[in-house]
């Protein structure tokens, strides 16, 4: 996308002249003949670069750039001025001007210090992008060796590639699916771009669409001054959306317009935005059945279902549990300041044996509170959990001939057990179980563990 430059001069000779040159070499210019026009350039359009002269009709230049500055316009300013105002000039480089250049001046001159604002102003972006990536992109961010899991990497692998492609992850909760998520943007041409994660149920509706979207100043009562949204720092990059089922009916269509266009306003704002984003979301419900119960909008559904992985729940990938033991024990090695090289076949296999409800973020939980417990290097049956090792220690031919139990009723049982453990607290149980407290006490109701109104 080739640079935007808003020119704010009032000499319609040095306008149509600079304009033309720059528009030649492949610029777009935005021409305004007095500080309020630019202002309101700069309001409404993307600009990359301010040329800004100090002298204009209506109002002096460092003003300008004092308004430009409060609505959060981060393009670099370079300053046009006649000699006898150099030091003005340099008052407004403190001012957080970026360059300025003295009347008359050669257009070759003009060219190359546009060249360094932008590039400078380029670096810093990816600088800010790079901070917000760090730690994601990660090598051994999906750890396993079984058929299921090894298909699923395989899909990942190739949807990564697959451009600004929308992408629906789908999984139990605790399956990893951010995990995924993350190795879709680190594979993929924008890894060099923007990670930006957001979970859909951790906000109220309000705020979430001000953390999404960002304000203007003045846009509401606490609104003292403008902020970017999320969709603005994921431009370049990759827009991660969790829970993606809780978002609001009132947030859908507009979910929806701004993947169909890649455009969108801040709240307050009349500006349109234009972004590159691609968005990657991730959810543990049904969203068709929720299509179909009319609490998802299925042209939402369908845009964000372009390419669909499913990450498969750690039951049905038992070759990969002992593995990613053996991984959680490498990590938490610094933290508990010892080193677990061995598992006791008795703990391997009552780690082996457990339906794991919560999946890979309850194993992670289970391996580091074992690891705090163990005496030695070896991780041992006494070091597990109670609902473990009772599993464990059950006749295995009696186990393999009992009724197979529905999911929910492991999930359900496992709640109370955890629930009992933790003397009833919430907040525990939900850091126990790796789920967030609104998760628990929806999967209490939904159980009959808890009123409507507990």
């Amino acid at each position: 996308m080739n640079a935007s430059i808003l020119m704010i001069e009032d000499d319609t000779t040095i306008r149509v002249t600079v304009g033309s040159f720059l528009a030649r070499r492949g610029y777009h210019v935005y021409e305004a003949e007095n500080g309020a026009a630019g202002v309101d350039i700069a309001r409404h359009r993307r600009v990359d670069l301010v040329l800004l002269d100090l002298r204009l009709p209506d109002m002096g230049g460092l003003d300008v750039l004092a308004a430009l500055n409060e609505m959060g316009c981060d393009a670099p300013v370079i300053i046009i001025t006649a000699f006898p105002e150099l030091q003005t000039a340099i008052g407004a480089l403190r001012a957080g001007a970026y360059d300025y250049i003295h009347k008359p001046f050669d257009l070759e001159d003009l060219r190359q210090s546009l060249g360094r604002a932008l590039e400078t102003r380029r670096l810093r972006h990816e600088v800010e992008w790079r901070r917000v990536r760090s730690n994601t992109c990660r090598p051994d961010g999906l750890i396993g060796q079984s058929a299921a899991f090894r298909e699923c990497l395989s899909v990942t692998e190739r949807i990564a590639s697959a451009g600004r492609v929308p992408v629906l992850i789908r999984g139990e909760s605790g399956t990893g699916k951010e995990r995924v998520a993350q190795t879709i943007h680190c594979r993929s041409d924008r890894a060099n771009g923007a990670w930006i994660d957001l979970n859909c149920s951790a906000l109220p509706e309000g705020l979430l669409e001000a953390e999404l979207f960002g304000y203007e100043k003045g846009a509401f009562t606490d609104a003292k001054q403008m902020k970017r949204g999320l969709l603005e720092l994921a431009d370049g990059g990759t827009l991660f959306l969790d829970e993606i089922g809780d978002l609001s009916a009132a947030l859908q269509p507009k979910l929806l317009r701004v993947l169909e266009t890649q455009a969108f306003r801040r709240l307050g704002g009349h500006r349109e935005i234009q972004v590159d984003v691609r968005f990657v979301s991730a959810t543990n419900r049904d969203l068709a059945a929720m299509v179909a119960a009319g609490s998802f909008r299925e042209d939402l559904y369908y845009r964000l279902n372009v390419g669909t992985i499913d990450v498969p729940p750690l039951r049905h990938r038992p070759d990969d549990i002992l593995p990613l033991v053996e991984h959680f024990l490498t990590e938490i090695a610094p933290v508990v300041q010892r080193r677990i090289a061995r598992i006791d076949p008795q703990a391997a296999h009552c780690l082996t044996a457990y339906a794991w409800p919560g999946n890979v973020r309850e194993l992670r939980n289970v391996v580091e509170r074992a690891a705090i417990l163990c005496a030695s290097d070896t991780l041992t049956l006494d070091a597990l959990p109670a609902e473990l090792r009772h599993g464990a220690a059950s006749d295995e031919p009696a186990a393999k001939g009992s009724p197979m139990r529905a999911l929910s009723e492991v999930e359900r049982d496992h709640i109370l057990f955890v629930m009992a453990e933790v003397e009833g607290n919430k907040t525990h149980a939900a850091e126990v179980l790796g789920i967030t407290r609104l998760t628990l006490r929806t999967k209490l109701r939904a159980y009959g563990l808890e009123s409507a109104d507990g």
